[in-house]
């Protein structure tokens, strides 16, 4: 038998609609959840899934990073200044480069 973690969760719901089971007691949601902001605009490829003492269920979102990318995540320094960066760019702060070949030899 698996020990599972409880966690605490915090945050208001909305009734955004209603499923039945299938058959196969399989519960569909794509039209009833992943048409809505913020989930519409997010890559979801799997859910957590977390039930209460009264049977209510609560599924958080998750999206696999790709191991290539993994490194970031693992390094908060570069994870710091990606955001940074991501900011400033979102900002206007950036500067037009005319010789990307020169840019980088300079790096």
């Amino acid at each position: 038998m698996t020990k599972t973690k409880e966690k605490k969760i915090k945050g208001k719901f909305r009734l955004v609609g209603k499923s039945t089971l299938d058959s196969k007691k399989r519960v569909t949601l794509g039209n009833k959840i992943m048409i809505r902001k913020p989930l519409s605009k997010m890559k979801i490829d799997s859910f957590n899934v977390f039930v209460n003492g009264e049977g209510n269920i609560l599924l958080v979102p998750l999206a696999t990073i790709p191991s290539r990318e993994l490194w970031v995540h693992q390094n908060p320094e570069i994870m710091k200044s990606l955001q940074k960066g991501l900011k400033e760019a979102k900002e206007g702060k950036v500067n037009r480069v005319k010789d990307l070949d020169g840019f980088f030899e300079d790096l």
